[in-house]
């Protein structure tokens, strides 16, 4: 049974994704494209002002009978997210980011291969860094990481990073007296996109390139997770029966072909063929993506990692390795791009998951 808190929260994030997606507005224009009653519109607004998530911008320029409208909008410096970025091979990447998805503060850390807990000291430590030099005006915490993360902030397995079972968010939030919300780095890179990227496709397979490869669906608009929060993890799908041993123990996994360390060592070695080594990582990758995207009906598939898998070449070869494979009504209006955030879109995604988690905006 729904409680009148359910129905306040509902109506913020019903006025919050308004006003994200069409503001600045009025609050009869609120009360209108939501059908919410104005009275609940002007209590709303009133705390969400209050909480310094909207502010009033003036009034609309004279153009009816009548007094002229107060326009309201989300006040995008009123709150900010402190975001940790931990999917990097060298390097973790923390951040301060404001309602409206726009990166104010960012800074690199020297991981320095640490794994286990002296990773979870790196994070602690950037975390009460950036909390610091946020203020007060935060709304919570965001950490984007490889692996399989549960919607309590649970990482089950991050195997890069030598976790497994780790309460992080749990951890973090009872150190740093903040709603902490953990994400998978390819779920907070469609995130990113879904809720501060240009508008798109309601179906769109979001894949990362990082250590590892994985991928956040996003069908009808809003993630999927799967049963056990591990949809998407394609890495370990074979691709090359005779390939590299991969860590999982298999032969061929994507992983042992496509890696941001993995193409980053090909395309440095003496003599190297630039367009054969992003074609072949390309193909790889739509080869593994073939049956996903057949199985769907996608048609958007966005890329996120280092620069080489934003070229033309690379996912030129994905979307012929995927047309290939799928029928032709599939393949041959699938688009394959690179985010529209680029390289900050997992701490962007990182900033989603919070916003949405504690004010209702998606």
């Amino acid at each position: 049974m729904a409680t009148p808190e359910d129905a306040r929260r509902a109506n913020r994030s019903l006025l919050l994704g308004t006003l994200h997606r069409d503001g600045p507005l009025s609050r009869a224009d609120l009360a209108k494209q939501t059908g919410l009653t104005r009275a609940t519109v002007s209590a709303v607004v009133r705390d969400l002002i209050d909480e310094l998530v909207v502010e009033e911008l003036g009034v609309r320029a004279a153009g009816g009978v009548g007094k002229p409208a107060t326009l309201v909008g989300i006040n995008a410096d009123g709150r900010h997210v402190v975001c940790l970025d931990v999917s990097e091979p060298e390097e973790f990447v923390g951040a301060i980011v404001n309602l409206d998805g726009k990166v104010v503060v960012r800074r690199t850390y020297d991981r320095k291969g640490r794994t286990g807990r002296a990773a979870v000291t790196l994070v602690r430590r950037i975390c009460r860094e950036l909390v610091s030099d946020a203020g007060e005006r935060l709304v919570g915490v965001g950490i984007a990481t490889p692996g399989v993360v549960r919607p309590d902030g649970v990482i089950t397995t991050a195997a890069h990073l030598g976790w497994a079972d780790l309460p992080l968010a749990a951890e973090l939030s009872a150190q740093l007296g903040l709603p902490v919300h953990v994400v998978n780095d390819a779920n907070a890179a469609a995130l990113a996109e879904v809720t501060f990227g240009e508008p798109g496709a309601p179906d769109l397979i979001c894949v990362r390139v990082d250590e590892g490869v994985g991928a956040g669906l996003v069908l009808g608009g809003r993630l999927f997770t799967g049963s056990s929060h591990a949809a998407g993890e394609i890495g370990h799908v074979v691709v090359s029966g005779d390939g590299a041993r991969c860590a999982c123990g298999k032969r061929g996994c994507l992983e042992t072909e496509v890696s941001e360390p993995l193409l980053d060592r090909r395309l440095g070695e003496d003599g190297a063929d630039e367009t054969a080594v992003l074609r072949a990582a390309g193909t790889h990758l739509g080869t593994a993506l073939a049956t996903v995207v057949g199985a769907l009906d996608v048609t958007e598939v966005v890329l996120s990692g280092p620069p080489t898998v934003a070229t033309e070449t690379f996912r030129t070869a994905a979307a012929d390795a995927i047309a290939s494979r799928t029928l032709p009504v599939i393949g041959d209006r699938l688009i394959v791009r690179p985010s529209t955030l680029g390289f900050d879109d997992v701490l962007v995604g990182a900033a989603a998951r919070v916003l949405d988690q504690e004010l209702g905006l998606r």
